[in-house]
């Protein structure tokens, strides 16, 4: 078992104990406060949401650095974590070529990555009863906003038919990224009684409705292979009927919205990724930097994002940026694999299937503030160092 270095309660003491609080709180604010917060230009977080996410985890996170720098070696030894922080590190060089308009922007938002990643080590800890609330907790809360959302637009219909989300998530793909996140962290969770298990079914159901109504089809795609990978990885004729039952609701869902499906063709996407690998081979090697401003022809449109995450990173970053991430991502995807048995590891998988496919099509910043995109990329990543530890059952100490 690996040396957690102060990660667990068994390491707090009454400063400590009182830190991970305010940063499970924040951790809490991160998610939910993603979904119900209004946004700054551009759908980036508002200053509100930032100010109050700075005070529950940023600063916190910075305090416990200070008072025991070696925690940060801890985490270097963490799996996966070293080739992290060499990913936001690249991103900080490339800063030095970079044509962004804001750099000191561009290296915050690295380092708020980076204090992210850190502190799911204190609010998870490989503490399962703890991990369980946090991500049930804030499930069942997104799920409430999306009844809200859905209720909302029966009043006040959208011109185009699309539901959208409030603020950062005020935007169909990002909604339905945001709102799919939440479900595929409460579905492998089992509940006692059949009252908790009916409240966790109308919880999916008012999530998947929510990602069914944005009529994003990355979403949709991502979502069915999603929920089919995490029920065939329980084993058992009882997971390939679970599975069927999806195909059927699956092709019901596409049966319905056929038409509207099928409007919008490919929607550019082919012209776009070329015109990204033409962009990405003007500068191979070392990228354009992060957060340098671009422009994509694609028809008669004109984009500033090439609607693919892998895309992005080689334009910004180069072939450095990218063979970096797709290690990691694939690493973490075998990790969860091979953890597939335990409701840790189905949570990880469903997520991280869910954002294989959804990145390839929209969802393009991973070096970016906290937005949807952090829930199917960052927080798989942070979770994942719970399966080098010997879970606890139980908090000790209430945390």
């Amino acid at each position: 078992m690996m040396a957690l270095d102060g990660w667990t309660e068994r390491e707090d003491t009454a400063a400590t104990g009182w830190l991970r609080r305010l940063l499970i709180l924040g951790m809490a604010w991160l998610i939910v406060g993603m979904a119900v917060m209004p946004a700054g230009a551009s759908y980036n977080p508002g200053k509100a949401y930032q100010y109050v996410l700075a005070l529950t985890m940023w600063l916190p996170m910075m305090v416990l650095i200070a008072m025991k720098p070696q925690r940060l070696l801890a985490f270097w030894r963490l799996p996966l974590m070293s080739w992290a922080t060499v990913l936001l590190v690249w991103g900080w060089v490339s800063l030095a070529w970079t044509h962004a308009a804001r750099p000191a922007d561009e290296a915050a938002r690295n380092l708020s990555i980076l204090l992210f990643l850190v502190a799911c080590q204190w609010v998870f800890g490989g503490n399962e009863y703890r991990t369980r609330r946090v991500l049930i907790g804030c499930s069942l809360v997104m799920a409430l906003v999306a009844v809200g959302v859905i209720v909302n637009d029966m009043l006040h219909p959208t011109s185009d038919g699309r539901l959208t989300g409030i603020g950062v998530m005020a935007n169909p793909n990002l909604a339905a990224a945001g709102m799919a996140a939440a479900l595929l962290c409460l579905w492998p969770w089992r509940f006692d009684g059949w009252r908790g298990a009916l409240v966790k079914w109308l919880a999916i159901s008012a999530l998947a409705s929510f990602v069914l109504l944005t009529f994003t089809r990355s979403a949709w795609a991502a979502l069915f292979a999603a929920l089919v990978v995490v029920v065939l990885s329980r084993g058992g004729r009882r997971a390939w009927l679970y599975a069927g039952l999806i195909c059927l609701l699956g092709a019901l869902s596409v049966a319905a919205g056929l038409s509207v499906l099928l409007a919008r063709g490919w929607s550019l996407r082919p012209q776009i990724f070329e015109q990204s690998m033409d962009l990405f081979m003007q500068h191979p090697l070392r990228g354009l930097g992060q957060g340098s401003a671009f422009q994509l022809e694609a028809g008669s449109e004109v984009l500033v994002h090439a609607h693919n995450m892998f895309s992005q990173l080689a334009i910004e970053l180069g072939l450095p940026g990218v063979l970096l991430w797709t290690g990691i991502w694939l690493t973490l995807g075998w990790r969860a694999w091979r953890h597939r048995h335990e409701t840790l590891g189905q949570v990880i998988l469903g997520l991280w299937v869910f954002g294989t496919v959804a990145v390839q099509f929209d969802l393009p910043y991973l070096l970016d503030s906290p937005r949807p995109g952090w829930l199917i990329t960052w927080l798989p990543l942070a979770l994942s160092t719970a399966f080098d530890r010997g879970l606890q059952a139980k908090p000790a100490g209430g945390a």
